[in-house]
């Protein structure tokens, strides 16, 4: 039987507050989890800060971020003005 390395992750649970533009919202979106796009049969793809520094998404309010990326990732959070819990 083989040996795994364990790897800690910190969890981020985020939120939008209620008076955050729409358009705010996207480009946070876009900026820190990346995106895709199909044009004239090309496709592109751009990563976000999230994939950069190591991080996961997990579902549509929540990702993983390796522990020495939390401070990194609290700046951007509260720059953009996101509402956030951090559980390690």
């Amino acid at each position: 039987m083989q040996k795994r390395e364990l790897t800690n992750y910190s969890l981020f649970l985020y939120s939008f507050p209620r008076d955050m533009a729409p358009k705010d919202k996207v480009k946070f979106l876009r900026e820190f989890f990346g995106y895709h796009i199909s044009k004239n049969g090309k496709s592109y793809s751009y990563g976000g800060l999230l994939k950069k520094l190591g991080g996961t998404k997990i579902s549509n309010s929540s990702f993983l971020v390796p522990p020495r990326n939390n401070k990194i990732i609290e700046a951007y959070l509260q720059s953009r003005g996101v509402d956030f819990v951090v559980k390690e």
